[in-house]
């Protein structure tokens, strides 16, 4: 005997997508916040490794990452 496979009325992405939103903004949370720590590191006096861009650029880049993730919710 086959099994009746119900059909929902709406996508199944539509949760897929939200997990998928979810997942990018904490991943730019935590890239955010690992730019913020550059930039205090930067404003210390630290040089090298990691802090290869100016001031500047990294301030421009935690702009835009915010407004990236404002604006996706």
């Amino acid at each position: 005997m086959e099994e009746h496979i119900e059909q929902l009325p709406y996508s199944d992405w539509v949760d897929q997508d939200l997990l998928t939103r979810d997942l990018a903004r904490s991943l730019l949370d935590a890239e955010i916040e690992a730019e913020n720590d550059r930039i205090r590191r930067f404003d210390a006096g630290e040089r090298g490794g990691d802090l290869i861009m100016t001031r500047a650029d990294m301030q421009r880049r935690v702009d835009a990452m915010i407004a990236v993730r404002d604006r996706s919710h």
